[in-house]
């Protein structure tokens, strides 16, 4: 499932909604209701997500003007991590006595704070669909600390690092080469390469000592070329300065305008088998492969790069880190859900905090007349209208065009939207806020009846440098027996290796790739994958897969900064023209800081709301 430049040609010319309607459009954007968490299948930004948006995104499609029939204090759209916190800030700045209505055009609120659920065999597995862990300098923010102790969110119980169950069963890591770009599928116990970047990361040294014995003993048993062995045990090493000569300016400059892919390759010398051992490592924290990435954004998240080189450093920008943690099973969806019931209290039951992960939620009471904070899901904004003192948002949702009338307006949703539906912005705010093209990603989650195979081959993480699915790893178990359930995480990144394509058009191809990949393909590809990794240990897809969430976000990680396709000062001004408040309407969402993070989505709650009129 890699792209070439022929599918994202043919995926960019993709309309979904081509030839419809206006009218039919917004039927098309409607979604049957239910308990969303439980629902499998292609979750994430699922049909219907994206519908009224591409109509005026691709389609330039023209809606009637509406009678506005609401009014609210604050209307925000988007209810993410960022937005559910700038109505809880609005609260606090403004009064709790505000009616607030929040847009989302999902069927679940959390953004990409998503919580998946599978039960098997009676037992109720919860995992996250989307964003999971805590940045480790999350706590530094002071709107992210004010958040969690209002909250009752207490730190200290979630900062320990947790134990690795199959770690003390004496599973380990894994790496999968595959017959197409290795010459054989070959599942490979250990992965010394990932030890050494833990501890790089977690010692943060210049260089760390590698284990010479283990990678040879590893490296010996690949289907890699001799030269490509010996490349990677030097790399390993650290004792190389591939950069001497060089002055610290020169070192610098060079750092921030090479790709990794093309340091391992000019200077490592890496063959095309090493190079391609080394692609995916920078997937989960970029969404980009080592085509993509800088040799100093490598170094960052503790990639090898020999002596005399910086050291792995605590990046804020990063959504996900080798320092970053998961504080919650569901990983940030449990935030999501403290905001929902902080505001609207008839959701749920909760005598603690701590209990949010087991709390039932009642969906129907989240839009009812009675209640100051109402979210309405499955509602797309396709137009907002500024005045000096009322703003008008038309949405649509139920089959319907719907008008409110607010006070203020926080939008938290995609800045690439935003050009869209308020065509009035400056044509360089405009054009800033469209450059923030979202990363596309995607988060599958497996429920297997049992982890057997895991435990015969004595693995529960395994990196497969070259395939779709370059990361899986078992979550923990629903008991301490091979025969228990559990819920399999694997890790998608829709890239397209080796075209020299800038960070925006990679981001592009994906998303059509994605977009127009249906389910039963997605799902052909996982079970095909998993059959061929674990077959040695006895795996069968069609005996032990319970059930399979694709969760697709085709609009991902917000866009970061990248020093390899344009001046960081250049970018950064660019984010700062893109969240110029227009009057009453202010622009939150962690695109308007270039990060994926936690940290940003509430930081920029906090910002907006503070850049409200009083």
């Amino acid at each position: 499932m890699t792209i070439t430049r022929r599918d994202f040609l043919n995926g960019a010319a993709l309309t979904i909604a081509a030839g419809l309607a206006p009218s039919q459009l917004l039927q098309a954007a409607e979604r049957a209701a239910g308990y969303p968490p439980a629902l499998t299948g292609l979750r994430g930004n699922h049909a219907g997500t994206y519908t009224l948006a591409h109509s005026l995104a691709r389609e330039g499609a023209k809606y009637p003007t509406v009678m506005a029939r609401e009014v609210f204090d604050l209307v925000v759209v988007g209810g993410g991590l960022s937005g559910l916190a700038a109505a809880w800030f609005y609260q606090r700045r403004f009064g709790p006595g505000k009616r607030i209505l929040i847009l989302d055009n999902h069927d679940d609120f959390g953004g990409h704070a998503k919580r998946n659920e599978f039960t098997v065999r009676g037992q109720r597995l919860v995992t996250y669909g989307g964003s999971a862990e805590m940045p480790p300098t999350a706590l530094d923010s002071r709107a992210v600390a004010t958040l969690l102790a209002g909250l009752g969110v207490d730190a200290k119980n979630h900062q320990a690092g947790q134990r690795d169950p199959y770690r003390d069963m004496g599973m380990g890591r894994s790496v999968f080469f595959d017959e197409a770009h290795f010459g054989r599928d070959q599942l490979l116990a250990g992965d010394p390469f990932a030890d050494l970047v833990d501890a790089r990361n977690a010692r943060g040294a210049d260089t760390q000592a590698a284990n010479a014995a283990a990678f040879k003993a590893f490296l010996d048993k690949t289907p890699l070329p001799q030269q490509d062995r010996a490349a990677l045990a030097r790399l390993a090493d650290g004792g190389t300065d591939y950069l001497a000569g060089m002055g610290e300016g020169e070192r610098l400059a060079y750092l921030k305008r090479t790709s990794y892919a093309a340091f391992l390759r000019e200077k490592a010398g890496l063959g095309l088998d090493g190079q391609r051992f080394f692609r995916s490592r920078s997937n989960d924290a970029y969404a980009l492969d080592a085509d993509g990435v800088s040799v100093f954004d490598a170094l960052a998240i503790g990639l090898p790069a020999g002596r005399n080189m910086p050291p792995p450093r605590l990046d804020p920008r990063l959504g996900k880190s080798p320092a970053s943690k998961l504080w919650f099973p569901d990983g940030n969806a449990s935030l999501a859900r403290l905001l929902v019931q902080n505001m609207i209290p008839g959701v749920a039951r909760l005598a603690s905090a701590d209990g949010i992960g087991a709390a039932s939620f009642d969906y129907s009471r989240l839009d009812t007349d009675d209640a100051k904070v109402r979210i309405r899901l499955n509602s797309t904004a396709i137009a907002i209208e500024p005045d000096q003192r009322i703003t008008r948002v038309t949405y649509g949702w139920s089959g319907n065009l719907h008008r409110v009338e607010a006070a203020h307006v926080v939008l938290a949703g995609y800045n690439m939207m935003i050009p869209f539906v308020m065509p009035g912005l400056p044509d360089a705010q405009k054009q800033a806020l469209r450059a923030d093209v979202k990363a596309p990603v995607v988060y599958t989650k497996v429920a297997l009846d049992n982890w057997r195979a895991f435990e015969a081959l004595k693995t529960s993480r395994i990196h497969a440098p070259a395939m779709a699915y370059t990361d899986l790893w078992l979550e923990k178990p629903a008991g301490t027996r091979a025969a228990d359930p559990v819920v399999l995480h694997m890790l998608y990144v829709p890239t397209v290796p080796d075209s020299g394509m800038k960070a925006r058009e990679r981001f592009r191809a994906g998303r059509a790739f994605l977009l127009g990949t249906p389910f039963s393909e997605l799902e052909k590809g996982i079970r095909n994958q998993l059959d061929r990794m674990l077959a040695p240990g006895g795996f069968a897809s069609k005996d032990v897969i319970r059930g399979i969430t694709v969760n697709r976000w085709a609009h991902g990680y917000s866009y970061m900064p990248n020093s390899l396709f344009e001046e960081e000062a250049a970018a950064q001004a660019a984010l700062d023209r893109s969240r110029v408040p227009a009057g009453n309407v202010v622009i939150a969402n962690s695109d308007s800081a270039g990060s994926p993070s936690l940290t940003a989505a509430i930081d920029q709650a906090w910002r907006a709301v503070g850049e409200l009129p009083g």
